[in-house]
């Protein structure tokens, strides 16, 4: 097996160096974004409204991602939807009503179909030995990088901008913006194909039967999946739904039930990031040598136990308490479960596979969940009740969270295992 970080080079190299921008550009507003919905004139149901508003839209490419990743390639695929999400971002840059940010959301939705084919890239060029190691580095990196930029996001707000979040944040997205392109730009043109064929029937120009062809596949890649896969997939379905109901409302919470102000999420956030990169790379070895599956049961249970405290939290302190449980949680998960289904999925599906499955699940404290075809319908009825159930009491979304994932413990502990041999 090979030692060090052999790894980070090539592709690896190029993707980390792209997600560290992303990290940069897209950590000073994403944090606050439920709040930017309030301060636009929505409510707590258009906050889940406008989330669930992507799911929808990603229910109508992803299946194509995935299939053209696998017979047409990754690279172009990748390239070209860069591009077109970098776009997507002027919607939030030029808000002035809430409505506005919906529209960019289903169009960010629409065009993230190049993720299955993103991460088919990532792993097809990991070799099994390193998956831990390697998913877990190209997690801690940009994050280190990333660290400060949701504290710059809460400056910005209330700081510069006196509380005023709607020019704070049409700044931060227009920094997005261009970073964005710089992104797409580097990926178009450093990234290399890791499929060996190119099935010239696949064509851009022959719709319909792409859609069809698509469409059909999803059934014969369910149909292929192993004990193990269809057992994930279970859970990730739960806990997406449950994580969904909560996810955008952390922060409104905070600022409306306990106190916290914009400048004191940011410096939560600032905290919590500093402790998930400390841990990073020595999770990402431990899952290497002992494998996925016993860190995701030694880990799993931390999230029910931290979603269960919330509630009870009265102070900044208490928070940072909580989320540092959870960054345990979600600093394991993750590769974990990026490195058991790349074991499990050989090179020539990964796309397809990847583009149902997506890389495992995480508890959430802002974006949603999504990113593959059987998360987008769970996340996307969990963010739409979630907005009324936050209305009705603020502290159910917890109740049903800590809950459901209870029950994704067990069937974690029952049905998870990992194949003989990697792919």
């Amino acid at each position: 097996m090979k030692s060090g970080f052999s790894f980070m080079k090539g592709n690896i190299l190029v993707l980390t160096v792209c997600r560290t921008i992303w990290s940069v550009s897209q950590s000073i507003a994403w944090p606050y974004f439920s709040l930017f919905v309030l301060a636009l004139g929505g409510s707590a149901t258009e906050i889940g409204l406008v989330t669930a508003i992507g799911g929808l839209a990603g229910l109508i490419l992803y299946p194509v991602g995935g299939y053209v990743a696998d017979r047409r390639g990754r690279v172009r695929l990748v390239g070209l939807s860069t591009f077109l999400y970098a776009f997507s971002i002027l919607f939030y840059a030029v808000a002035w009503r809430w409505e506005v940010l919906a529209l960019g959301q289903f169009i960010q939705g629409l065009v993230t179909f190049y993720v299955p084919a993103m991460n088919a890239i990532m792993a097809d060029s990991l070799p099994p030995g390193q998956r831990g190691i390697g998913f877990a580095t190209t997690m801690a990196i940009p994050g280190a990088v990333g660290i400060v930029m949701p504290y710059v996001g809460g400056y910005l707000i209330d700081n510069v901008y006196s509380g005023e979040l709607p020019p704070a944040m049409r700044l931060s997205y227009s920094i997005s913006f261009v970073l964005g392109l710089v992104v797409a730009i580097v990926r178009t043109k450093l990234l290399k194909e890791t499929l060996s064929s190119d099935k010239s029937d696949i064509s851009m120009g022959n719709l319909p039967t792409l859609f069809k062809e698509s469409y059909l596949s999803i059934w014969e890649t369910l149909k292929w999946l192993p004990r193990t896969l269809r057992s994930v997939a279970a859970i990730e379905i739960i806990t997406t739904f449950l994580v969904s109901i909560a996810a955008q409302f952390w922060v409104v919470y905070a600022n409306q039930v306990i106190g916290l102000t914009a400048y004191d999420w940011g410096t939560l956030m600032l905290l919590v990031g500093a402790f998930r990169i400390t841990i990073s790379i020595p999770m990402g070895h431990l899952i290497d040598r002992y494998g996925p599956r016993k860190m995701i049961l030694a880990t799993s249970p931390i999230a029910p136990i931290a979603t269960g405290l919330f509630i009870f939290c009265e102070s900044f302190t208490h928070l940072l308490c909580i989320f540092l449980l959870l960054a345990i949680f979600n600093t394991v998960t993750w590769p974990a479960y990026s490195t058991l289904m790349a074991n499990h999925i050989p090179t020539e599906r990964r796309g397809r596979v990847l583009s149902i499955l997506g890389q495992g699940v995480a508890v959430t404290w802002g974006g949603v969940p999504m990113g593959a075809l059987l998360l987008f319908v769970p996340a996307t009825v969990g963010s739409l009740i979630g907005g009324f159930i936050y209305g009705f009491n603020p502290k159910y979304p917890w109740y049903i969270l800590t809950a459901g994932l209870i029950v994704c413990v067990l069937l974690t502990a029952k049905f998870i295992e990992e194949p003989k041999t990697p792919q």
